[in-house]
């Protein structure tokens, strides 16, 4: 296994590894670098387990497994298939990292013999009983006769062994083990009454002498006792030369129901093992009264189960009980204890299958001295206990084995039934005469599973009950404990009952938008979002299935194989996206308006590296439990999530960084992302500027201060300041600046404390936020609601950069700086750009720009700031490009006109182009360019001339000059197509056009609706769309662009809900998309968190009846635009009736400001089309089919919805 993992496995809750083998041999137990290790087959896999919920490694091999043996002494493992033999040596990495890996292969003689059972020996001798013959190999390297043979197994090359002798055998072995000192074997066939013991004269030769042990039924036990932990430290220190050593004690079981103990004897004695007691298992447990009788047959035994305990053991487990302190007070059961243990017994723990256990001593019975002691060989009674959990049914098979770990004590239990079970109990309480029996033991391990590979999870029952499906078709039902394990319920082969469950789960997924993927190999989804892999399984891709929004998308380098959804109540959902060897639990949480944190986020990651196996399958169960399908077994992760592990801007937005919450369950995590946004959260703040509610932001700050002032960390704040919705969302600040101490006061405060409810980056932001919010205090008479929100964000951009600014670069010392560099701009987006295109003070807004800039504005200024886009006032649009135009001419030394060129030409200022021309004599394009600038570009040569050297100009990539020249020639669509194309300027293209043609001029239609509008629909950008009608003077069209519904890939930041604002503005009356828009809205403010915004937009909109006053359809005709400025026309808008002044306040429009070429009005075409129109109507209406009983139409007036409808919607 390679050493150079991620991550340690994680640890699970629940394993079920497999159904281990039916066999005498498919559980084994080692204890290797003072760890107990567990080891048993199931079908092809092996399962290496460290505690009951640890897996260490799986391994697979080719063929069913049927016996398994261990040597603790070396940490080896050997495996056996029918026809082949497998070596296992532990290979580790520091102290705590082991796995195991395959080192040889052993080869028998005899191709038809199967292997039945496995023994270790001394020395690294192996023992293979099989069908035909006994084996005997050895796994030393000082053992290899020849080179090694390498045979590849799955992939790995593994040395072969043939063995050191064979022997024949009568039947097939049911038992074959060596005697602790590997002197003596023992072998028994399958329902035979003899033990051959064969006592072996040379260890280098395969010669033996042998006996038999008799018993008068079939045997269906044996194992010989392990000599005591002294032996080796006497042989090495000559005490055994004086005295002959301990005996070895084989214990045998038949079907008579009694345990027989055999020593040996002495070397010249006769026989080899001898007959020392005899222990009746079926009297040892009394019949109970509350027991049915016992069968039908009459002669039938009761079923008894049994395994000892060495008394090196036993009597250890004793003295680590009397370690323990016990704050002076007596226990009877220690007395006890510490009775039995004088006389070093060996016991003999047997029980029934109905919880019935009883518990007996043998004294002596290893050791040469005291054989004659008064009953010495009988066996003396220690403890008898009813109603203990460990249950069988009756006549099972079951083979047993027992450990103590200081004063626990440990018993693993392998039932044929297809379980091993594992109960964990006090030694003292285990072996107490008085202790109930419940109290003895407790069940901490139930392991089971399939034979084959799992290779579907599906849950029933609400969740409740897990349904397996394996390989072979075998469906195992599974059902929840109280405690969360799952337990085997029942074994099925019916197709049916998984048909039924597939019909269950099967989900429709309909999506309202498309993902991006090509083809999805997966699909998981639950009633409210789905999830998608790509078809090559790398990309993930996460919709809303209620507004059709992706809400997320992520690439892998693993390939996606499994995807699950879950949730634990409405709005809190989960996924688990299952990897080869891992699987990623991500929770849905709230949009973040500035991408602050993605809106899903990996809480939990399940990693079983290196042990094996891989994911199969994945399923959530009702609490948010997680099933893992891991080869032949289960694997079951808890809902809990370690908070340590999460994201720490996570933590500190839950309040987990600094309290002692180690994990917090899933669906409370699910619950949590989904919590309302406090009052002083930066977003909310902001919100409330960007949907024009400055005042109510202004008036929260004095109250967050006087918050803060008697607010300690480790308190309760309010999320609502203790105040109710109404009186947070009132607005009565009066207008004014905020003074500077309150300013400073909630500056210090933030710096002082740690807000709860957001993270470390949210308080910066929310500092950030305060300065923004006192510079537009300042400003707040001069300015409308439009105007603000622009100066906010600006402001807001402004003072992150000079925050990043300030942070210290780690540089090196001869780090060479760049004082060159351009200074970081605000960017501002088309929201900012729209709302303050339709500001009724824009120049007061502009004059706060310019100055800010020391009244020095450049073209990289102007466009970050998108003033070319949103100036609307022809005069401040043609000051601002004149300064420009300076700017560019001055920017060089000496000045270059040319760089200025663009600028005036666009201002239809040839003639100032010329004389700066005439002054450039320094320039060497001075002569030819005047000479070529004093032609008449009004005759069809000089615009020819002009456009070839544009072309030569674009050849020489000096685009923005070409631009100039193709406006020379009187083509401004060429000159806008190449700034928006090869320069990719659109700002420049758009200032260009709007100057040189005005808005609504061909050339800035052409710009906007083959550019602009395209881009604005494939970005779904709302604002872009509303911006390019409004220059188009389309203001319904503006209006409409902000609510209409989107196609195609969405995200909710394409849905702003601030597009509301400006809708209000610019309706005349309410759109067909208005009520959809609104709930919208208001459901992305919730999943925001923004819930206080949310309920006041809902309760304070005002749906706006049609006055019968709307737009009539536009009358668009070509217009003559010379190389001149053209005249302005009236605007459109202006035919139209107006609303009240107190249903319009705030409207206004700067759009009739703006020039625009005069459209040729042909009244006859107008009345020709439409009567036209109307006999269209009337022809359609005769060809319609008569209705009988037809319901009357509503009228196309616009009804408003109620309110209550509205609220209902969003559970306000």
């Amino acid at each position: 296994m390679p050493s150079t993992s991620p991550g340690a496995p994680t640890t699970f809750a629940q394993v079920l590894p497999g159904a281990p083998t039916a066999a005498l041999q498919a559980l084994a137990t080692l204890l290797f670098r003072h760890k107990r290790y567990v080891a048993y087959t199931s079908g092809c896999q092996l399962s290496i387990l460290s505690s009951p919920t640890t897996l260490v490694q799986a391994l697979t091999f080719p063929e069913a497994l049927v016996s398994i043996a261990a040597d603790s002494h070396t940490g080896k493992l050997i495996v056996a298939g029918k026809r082949n033999v497998y070596v296992l040596e532990p290979a580790t990495e520091g102290w705590a990292r082991v796995w195991w890996e395959r080192t040889l292969a052993l080869r028998r003689q005899d191709v038809g013999d199967e292997a039945r059972c496995l023994n270790w020996g001394s020395e690294g001798e192996v023992l293979v009983g099989g069908s035909r013959q006994l084996s005997l190999f050895s796994t030393l390297s000082s053992s290899r006769t020849s080179s090694p043979a390498a045979s590849p197994v799955d992939g790995e090359a593994v040395e072969g062994r043939t063995p050191l002798w064979a022997k024949s055998v009568a039947s097939p072995l049911q038992y074959a083990a060596f005697s602790p000192s590997a002197s003596l074997i023992a072998t028994c066939g399958v329902y035979d009454r003899l033990v051959k013991i064969w006592r072996r004269l040379s260890f280098e030769e395969g010669l033996f002498d042998h006996t038999y042990l008799s018993h008068p039924g079939s045997v269906t036990h044996l194992e010989w006792r392990p000599l005591s932990e002294h032996v080796a430290e006497r042989r090495g220190s000559g005490i055994s030369g004086r005295q002959e050593e301990d005996a070895e004690v084989l214990y045998t079981m038949a079907n008579d129901g009694k345990l027989r103990v055999w020593r040996t004897v002495g070397l010249h004695d006769l026989d080899i093992l001898t007959l020392h007691t005899v222990v009746d298992l079926v009297s040892a447990i009394p019949p109970s009264l509350t027991l049915p009788p016992n069968g039908t047959r009459q002669n039938a035994k009761p079923t008894r189960y049994a395994f000892t305990i060495p008394s090196d053991n036993f009597c250890g487990a004793v003295t680590a009980v009397t370690r323990r302190p016990r704050a002076g007070k007596v226990s009877h059961s220690l007395e006890h204890l510490k009775e039995v243990a004088s006389k070093t017994p060996d016991v003999v723990v047997t029980m029934d299958a109905h919880g019935h256990m009883s518990a007996w001593g043998l004294q002596s019975i290893g050791h040469k001295r005291r054989p004659g002691t008064p009953g010495s060989k009988e066996a003396f009674h220690i403890t008898h206990a009813e109603g203990l959990s460990l249950e069988l049914l009756e006549h099972t098979n079951a083979t047993y084995q027992a450990w103590f770990d200081g004063a626990s004590f440990h018993i693993l239990a392998h039932g044929f039934a297809g379980v091993v079970n594992w109960w964990q109990g006090d030694v003292e309480t285990f072996f107490s005469p008085s202790a109930a029996g419940p109290e003895r033991l407790a069940n901490v391990a139930a392991w089971s599973g399939h034979s084959t590979n799992v290779t579907d999870l599906r849950t029933t029952n609400g969740g409740t009950r897990l349904l397996s499906r394996s390989n072979d078709g075998d469906i195992v039902c599974w059902n929840r404990t109280a405690e969360g394990q799952l337990r085997r319920a029942a074994t099925s082969h019916n197709a049916s009952v998984w048909e039924a469950t597939e019909e269950l789960e099967k989900v429709e997924l309909e999506f309202h938008a498309e993902t991006g993927l090509d083809s999805p190999i997966l699909r998981a989804a639950n009633t409210e979002v789905a999830a998608l892999a790509s078809s090559n399984g790398k990309q993930l891709v996460i919709v809303d299935l209620q507004a059709g929004y992706v809400e997320h998308r992520e690439t892998f380098v693993e390939h996606i194989r499994h995807l699950r959804c879950s949730s634990s109540a409405p709005t809190q959902n989960f996924l688990a996206v299952g990897f080869d060897d891992s699987v990623n639990i991500l929770v849905q949480g709230r949009y973040e308006p500035d991408d602050a944190m993605a809106t899903w986020l990996t809480v939990k990651k399940i990693l079983i590296t290196d042990l094996g196996v891989s994911v199969l399958a994945v399923e959530w169960l009702r609490d948010g439990a997680l099933a893992l399908a891991l080869g032949n077994g289960i694997a079951l992760s808890d809902n809990s999530v370690i908070v340590e592990h999460m994201n720490t801007a996570l933590q500190q937005t839950l309040n987990l960084e600094s309290t002692e919450v180690a994990v917090v369950a899933l669906p409370e995590l699910a619950r949590q992302l989904k919590q309302p946004l406090p009052v002083w959260h930066p977003s909310f703040l902001s919100q409330l500027v960007r949907h024009g509610k400055l005042p109510t932001a202004l008036d929260l700050l004095p109250k967050i201060l006087a918050k803060l002032k008697f607010w300690s960390e480790g308190e309760e704040l309010s999320p609502l300041l203790g105040q109710s919705p109404e009186e947070v969302m009132s607005d009565s600040r009066q207008q004014g600046p905020l003074s500077k101490d309150l300013v400073d006061d909630l500056r210090e405060q933030l710096e002082e404390k740690r807000l709860p409810a957001i993270s470390v980056a949210n308080q910066k932001q929310l500092g950030r936020v305060v300065e923004a919010l006192a510079y537009v205090a300042e400003h707040i008479g001069g300015l409308d609601k439009h105007a603000l929100c622009y100066l906010f964000n600006w402001k807001l951009q402004l003072l992150h950069m000079a925050e990043d600014e300030a942070k210290p670069i780690n540089a090196q010392p001869n780090t060479l700086s760049h004082p060159s560099e351009k200074p970081r701009l605000p960017q501002m987006h088309w929201r900012e750009i729209a709302f303050a295109y339709h500001s009724t003070t824009q120049q007061p807004l502009l004059d706060i720009l310019t100055l800010h800039y020391d009244n020095k504005l450049t073209w990289d200024i102007t466009r970050s700031l998108g003033i070319t886009a949103w100036l609307a006032d022809k005069e401040a649009l043609e000051q601002v490009l004149e300064s420009l135009a300076q700017s560019a001419y001055r920017q060089s030394s000496p000045p270059d006109p040319s760089s200025a060129a663009l600028y005036f030409l666009a201002l239809h200022k040839k003639s100032t182009l010329m004389g700066l021309w005439r002054i450039a004599t320094w320039h060497r394009e001075q002569r030819s360019t005047l000479n070529f600038l004093k032609r008449d570009f009004s005759l069809p040569e000089s615009r020819t001339a002009a456009k070839k050297n544009a072309y030569a100009l674009m050849g020489k990539r000096r685009f923005e000059y070409a631009a100039a020249f193709f406006l020379l020639a009187d083509d401004a669509a060429s000159a806008v197509s190449l700034l928006a194309g090869q320069c990719d300027d659109t700002m420049l293209a758009i200032a260009v056009a709007r100057l040189y043609g005005g808005d609504g001029s061909p050339v800035v239609r052409k710009l906007l609706e083959d550019r602009l509008m395209p881009r604005a629909t494939t970005d779904g950008d709302r604002w872009l769309m509303s911006w390019c009608n409004a220059v188009l003077l389309q203001r319904q069209e503006a209006a409409q662009a902000l609510v209409q519904p989107l196609e195609g890939i969405r995200i909710s930041l394409q849905d702003d809900p601030a597009t509301l604002v400006l809708y209000r503005d610019l309706r005349k009356s309410s759109s067909k998309y208005e009520y959809e828009a609104l709930l919208r809205a208001a459901r992305i403010l919730r999943r925001t968190g923004i819930w206080l915004l949310a309920l006041n937009l809902i309760r304070t909109w005002e749906f706006r009846h049609d006055t019968g006053s709307g737009l009539q359809p536009e009358q668009r005709t070509e217009v003559n635009v010379t190389n001149g400025v053209t005249s302005e026309p009236p605007s459109v808008l202006d035919d139209y009736t107006q609303p009240s002044a107190a249903a319009n306040e705030g409207n206004n429009s700067m759009l009739d400001s703006f020039a625009s070429p005069e459209p040729v009005l042909d009244e006859k075409a107008a009345r020709e089309a439409k009567a036209a129109e109307l006999l269209k109507k009337l022809k359609a209406k005769k060809q319609g089919p008569p209705i009988m009983n037809a319901k009357k139409p509503e009228p196309t007036q616009f009804k408003e919805p109620d309110s209550n409808s509205l609220l209902d919607s969003f559970g306000f």
